[in-house]
């Protein structure tokens, strides 16, 4: 079934960029690429601050298998050696990427307890942005699974992290993106 986030890119979004920008073709409209989601652990031998947890918590998530990530160098003030299981990550791709963004924008961000909108600073610049999400209880997947997640030993979670790679150049054309998909961003 196609996303209606998708749909919604496709009728309104690209059509309002096309005239805006004054793009010469459709093609050169920028598009969401990718959506990575991940999740950096400590290594604990309990609760969800360990690898497998992660992994399952992002399984959960995203309705994706999760792959567990290393470190690439030893750092002795993080106690983490060359190649140690670091956390794990999914890359959000077809369907699947939309359906999670459109789960993202209308129901995650709202639930968020004092939210104000996204922070503009967080755009890389090759026109990706990057949102750390620390509660998971705001997603509904996570509340549904509470049982289950119970016998991981519940103390403390780590944040989430979502980076949306588009196709724009500038970080102007990846805000003009992202804010025409409804993505609440901070008022200036």
């Amino acid at each position: 079934m196609a996303s209606r986030y998708r749909q919604f890119y496709q009728t309104v979004v690209r059509a309002d960029m096309l005239a805006k920008m004054q793009y010469k073709n459709v093609h050169m409209v920028p598009k969401i690429e990718k959506i990575t989601v991940s999740i950096a652990t400590r290594m604990q031998p309990t609760g969800l601050d360990n690898p497998v947890a992660a992994a399952f918590a992002l399984e959960l998530l995203t309705g994706q298998q999760a792959k567990f990530t290393r470190t690439k160098r030893s750092m002795a003030q993080y106690k983490s050696r060359e190649g140690q299981l670091e956390g794990a990550k999914v890359a959000l791709h077809g369907e699947n990427m939309w359906h999670f963004m459109d789960r993202l924008v209308t129901t995650v961000l709202p639930r968020i307890t004092d939210f104000e909108g996204l922070d503009r600073r967080s755009f890389g610049s090759a026109g990706s942005y990057t949102i750390g999400i620390r509660d998971w209880s705001n997603f509904i997947e996570f509340e549904a699974q509470n049982e289950n997640l119970h016998s991981f030993g519940l103390g403390s979670t780590p944040g989430v992290g979502v980076q949306i790679v588009t196709s724009a150049k500038t970080e102007k054309e990846a805000h003009m993106l992202l804010s025409a998909l409804r993505f609440p961003f901070k008022k200036t």
